[in-house]
């Protein structure tokens, strides 16, 4: 019982082994030690370093040999004061470190912003934000954007091969050998009509675009990693239903 307490007190199972009979011979040299505890001398001697260094050993030298003696047990309550204190201490700094955690996630979630894009020319400068990427996926199932955007539908094209940007696409089956399709820059896949989307979406980075292609056509551009993350994964699940 009394070396299960020990240990609860923070020491290991050998140094409470070699406390406890220390205790119990009084001032000693090693050889009593070893053959008392009856382990090896080189790991008695470790232990007695380490609970010299705890402060619960002492030594004397009498005729040029070291006697080992316990201190006394109330030192524990000194080991124990000591432990209260460096945990009162990582508690502080545990709350420090947890307060400048929330902070920077505060700060993210700042990051999460949306911004409306009206015309051709704004509809243009997403088109040119998505070409700094490296992929994109597109829901674009109506096919409007070669007529809303002209001769730019085609420049954005020849600038994503050129660029090496990988793309999946999503458009409407009814569209599946038209000029659109064919034009179309990267791994294009069909829906089925009662997939048909009302609005053209583009997801990168953390970024989701969602265009309303009218004559004066409106985009939506929502900045937030969560928020792509959830159209990615709903894009994908389409992906799987749509035929190549």
């Amino acid at each position: 019982m009394a070396e299960v307490n020990l240990e609860e007190l923070g020491l290991t199972k050998i140094e409470a082994k070699v406390y406890l009979s220390l205790i119990k011979l009084g001032s000693t040299t090693t050889g009593p030690l070893v053959k008392k505890t009856e382990l090896h001398r080189a790991t008695v001697y470790d232990a007695l370093k380490r609970l010299m260094e705890k402060g619960l050993v002492t030594f004397i030298i009498k005729e040029k040999t070291k006697y080992f003696q316990a201190t006394s047990p109330e030192h524990f309550l000194e080991l124990i004061k000591e432990k209260k204190h460096e945990l009162e201490e990582k508690e502080r700094l545990s709350q420090e470190i947890v307060k400048k955690l929330q902070q920077i996630q505060e700060q993210a979630k700042i990051k999460e912003n949306a911004g409306i894009f009206q015309g051709k020319r704004g509809v243009k400068t997403i088109f040119e934000d998505i070409l700094r990427h490296k992929e994109y996926y597109s829901l674009a199932s109506s096919g409007k954007f070669k007529e809303v955007l002209g001769v730019y539908f085609d420049q954005f094209q020849r600038k994503k091969k050129q660029r090496k940007i990988k793309a999946r696409i999503l458009i409407d089956e009814s569209l599946k050998n038209s000029d659109y399709a064919r034009v179309i820059h990267g791994e294009v896949r069909f829906l089925p009509k009662e997939y048909s989307y009302p609005t053209a979406t583009f997801i990168y980075g953390d970024k989701v675009a969602l265009f309303v292609l009218t004559e004066y056509p409106t985009a939506f551009l929502i900045e937030s990693k969560e928020v792509a993350e959830s159209y990615r994964s709903y894009f994908d699940l389409l992906w799987k239903r749509a035929k190549a």
